[in-house]
């Protein structure tokens, strides 16, 4: 960006200025790792903003000119922007890509992202990968035939090694495409594996991988996915979905978001184990959403900051309750939907709670933990139809969602707004007594919604 001086010192200032801050001797150069990643990071930032040029073959830009002419018309674009760094591609037309392939000139070391909403064959990846520096790749292989009976081939692709891939997207493919793209990508940090047939794990994984995602891979046994998890010691995001997994076990020293959401199988004892901090200890995220098998898994791990359990109706209130004793750093939880009644949710750090629709949920609990959880400052029991008239009343209490709670009385609503100094947001809509006088006595300073605009 084309900025003074001055301009510059105070979109930093504005940025991290909380980190700059010295109060003592003590504090000299404590944030200054802090400060040089926000920096790195905004760096990259605006350089991946502003010196990049979007291309999406529907957007037009040649009108109702033929497939070549269109493509010659974004290279006049393109040499319009000599100072172009990255090159990120959407294209759902077939014979527009062969024609890109073809014609399409970039400036030398151009990083390019490529979207493709069509089978792709390995003949056109192996071109894609040769003409251009491909940082970003998305899409459906197209599986090579046999010249004789029909069935996909086993034979190993050749493609030439490319070092610039780095994020990796394949969507239903072969267990050979991965093994494929495995072996000329030695560099790559993120892959996403969808709907794809997966039977055995590839030996030439790259040990660079920080994320790994696998969503609908049904095909895969238990023992080769913890396998193949094992693999990728440098992982930091893992996420699996829709999978048939009911007991992996992996070990992961830098993991720090596990996400296994809609695994319906999956054990309590599977749980227990993987996010224990002996396994992985530095986990600060995880989202167990829909494995509506879970009933009393073990949740205790010091550093875990973050909880999803949306969905997850047979988990009882013991577990949810020896989970907030043990995870002392948690900041926020979302129980959506679950079945706890009176369970003691008590958190010294816990500052967002949300528990719409857990329709069992009794005055008790919610009256113990406003008297527990004194950092609390976002609280969702909208849809939480058991509430009569719990008591709503905390100090630093600036939000709280009470709509549909069709059964709560207005003398609950009215403790709320005399013992809650600090509120900012209320909704109370479809409750069943008159919520338009709490819009006229509220402080200046609270929004009260009583209706919403469907």
């Amino acid at each position: 960006l084309d900025l003074t001086s001055p301009i510059r010192s105070q979109i930093l200032f504005n940025l991290v200025g909380d980190l700059l801050c010295y109060s003592g001797a003590n504090e000299v150069n404590i944030q200054l790792s802090i400060v040089r990643s926000a920096c790195r990071e905004l760096r990259d930032q605006i350089d991946e903003e502003c010196l990049t040029f979007n291309y999406d073959d529907n957007c037009g830009l040649g009108g109702n000119s033929r497939d070549r002419d269109e493509i010659i018309l974004l290279n006049d674009w393109i040499k319009r922007h000599p100072r172009l760094k990255y090159f990120e591609c959407m294209i759902r037309n077939a014979a527009k890509f062969r024609v890109m392939l073809e014609e399409l000139q970039l400036p030398a070391n151009t990083r390019c992202s490529f979207v493709f909403e069509f089978k792709v064959s390995s003949h056109e990846v192996e071109q894609l990968l040769r003409r251009f520096c491909v940082r970003k790749l998305s899409l459906m292989p197209e599986e090579e035939k046999e010249a004789s009976g029909g069935y996909p081939s086993q034979r190993p692709l050749t493609w030439k090694v490319t070092p610039s891939l780095q994020v990796l997207c394949l969507r239903s493919c072969s267990e050979e495409i991965v093994k494929s793209f495995f072996s000329v990508s030695p560099k790559l940090r993120r892959l996403q594996v969808v709907d794809s047939k997966i039977q055995s794990i590839p030996s030439n994984i790259s040990q660079n991988l920080t994320s790994l995602s696998l969503t609908g891979i049904t095909n895969l046994p238990d023992e080769q996915l913890s396998k193949l998890l094992m693999a990728c010691q440098n992982l930091r995001s893992l996420y699996i979905a829709k999978c048939h997994i009911s007991h992996i076990s992996f070990a992961l020293p830098q993991l720090e978001l596990l996400s296994v959401t809609h695994c319906r199988q999956l054990t309590d004892q599977c749980a227990t184990e993987i996010l224990s901090p002996a396994n992985n200890p530095c986990l600060r995220f995880v989202d167990l959403s829909e494995c509506r098998s879970l009933t009393a898994p073990t949740v205790e791990h010091p550093e875990l900051e973050v909880a999803w359990l949306m969905h997850c109706p047979q988990l009882t209130g013991q577990a949810v309750s020896a989970m907030f004793r043990a995870c002392t750093s948690l900041t926020a939880v979302n129980l959506v939907q679950s079945s706890i009644e009176n369970a003691l949710l008590a958190s010294a750090s816990l500052r967002t709670l949300e528990l719409t629709t857990s329709q069992k949920l009794a005055d008790g609990a919610v009256t113990q933990l406003l008297e527990n959880c004194p950092n609390l400052s976002f609280l969702d029991v909208g849809h939480c139809c058991q509430l009569v008239e719990p008591r709503l009343a905390h100090p630093i209490l600036e939000t709280i969602l009470l709509s549909f709670c069709v059964n709560l009385r207005e003398s609950a609503v009215t403790g709320l707004f005399d013992n809650c100094p600090r509120l900012r947001y209320v909704e109370i809509a479809v409750c069943m007594f008159d919520m338009t006088k709490f819009q006229r006595t509220c402080r200046p300073e609270c929004t009260v919604v009583v209706n919403f605009d469907f």
